[in-house]
């Protein structure tokens, strides 16, 4: 599923790395995500929307929390 992880991430200023720790997601596994390699599950998604102060939605459209 396509994501706009790395898009968001480099308009908030972030590189993978300080997402990483703000997340405490591994930099691997978040270049991971931003290749769609992996699609992470809720409570990353959750950290990560978080931490870029957006809803999960605009970094995974094509989820639906409702």
């Amino acid at each position: 599923m396509e994501n706009n992880l790395k898009e968001i991430r480099e308009q908030k200023g972030l590189s993978q790395l300080k997402l990483s720790y703000e997340t405490r997601i591994s930099p691997p596994d978040i270049s991971k995500i931003e290749r769609n390699k992996i699609f992470p599950h809720p409570k990353w998604r959750e950290k990560i929307a978080r931490v870029l102060e957006v809803e999960e939605k605009d970094i995974f459209p094509g989820i639906d929390k409702g």
